[in-house]
């Protein structure tokens, strides 16, 4: 199980740090590039059929980076990145990169997705829909703007932290640390693995950053909560994937955690 997680952890890495060698956005000046990126969208129908909420117990969703190169995507399994590139005048390309490589026995959702990055062309964007199409074809999908901060809403506990070495089970021996996002609020609070703690954070689409953290000032062993609160000082992108919050440094995945309530 471990071992999964850490692979996925990987992969996530990778995908986030794929293009990142690759940063001209030179064509990405289309005037909705603000409208578009930054943002996470639900995929609402592929083929011209809707889509369910949920495929394999996950929302089918595509994010694009506020970076202006890259995106990620799923539908409903694997996790799925490369690079778009606006060509004015509404057009829009696609460059699939790595993927992982789960097997879902819903598999439908995310062929149609890999094809239809492949033939994407053009795009509308109407308000809260984005629809993505090949030239004046019939649509493609379509796609719907959500609240990321809805999407964070919740207890989560943290199940992965990069911690150069030592074992996530020395680092929080009686208990794990957690976040809880309240709706309509830009605070969070939780537990470090220790002390109780109150902090602000701020969120736009895919980025976030947490404020300066107060909390209670109980002796504890180990660096575990230390090392906590100083790897969400640096956090500035999240991204939720069913019931698994991953907060990012730049291209790196620092901690993953698993929604509990």
């Amino acid at each position: 199980m471990k071992k999964t997680m850490f692979s996925m952890l990987a992969v996530i890495t990778i995908l986030f740090a794929s293009c990142a060698g690759s940063k001209n956005t030179t064509g990405n000046k289309d005037s909705d590039f603000t409208e578009i990126t930054g943002k996470r969208w639900q995929l609402v129908e592929l083929g011209g059929k809707p889509v369910a909420e949920k495929i394999n117990g996950k929302m089918p969703t595509l994010d694009f980076m506020n970076d202006g190169s890259r995106f990620s995507a799923n539908g409903g399994c694997n996790m799925l990145g490369g690079e778009f590139l606006f060509g004015g005048l509404g057009k829009i390309t696609f460059k699939t990169g790595m993927s992982t490589m789960m097997a879902c026995e819903n598999m439908e959702i995310e062929t149609g997705l890999k094809d239809v990055f492949a033939k994407t062309n053009s795009y509308i964007l109407s308000g809260d829909e984005l629809t993505l199409a090949q030239g004046r074809k019939a649509p493609l999908a379509k796609f719907r703007a959500i609240n990321a901060s809805n999407e964070l809403v919740g207890t989560w506990e943290l199940d992965y932290i990069d911690s150069k070495g030592a074992s996530f089970d020395s680092l929080y021996p009686e208990k794990k640390p957690t976040l809880i996002f309240e709706a309509g609020s830009n605070k969070v609070h939780g537990n470090g693995g220790c002390n109780n703690f109150n902090s602000t954070v701020e969120i736009h689409g895919r980025n976030i950053n947490f404020g300066p953290v107060a909390s209670t000032r109980m002796a504890c062993p180990g660096e575990g909560e230390p090392l906590f609160f100083q790897s969400l000082d640096k956090v500035n992108v999240q991204s939720v994937n069913g019931d698994n919050l991953t907060l990012i440094v730049g291209d790196i995945a620092i901690m993953r955690f698993k929604k509990v309530k």
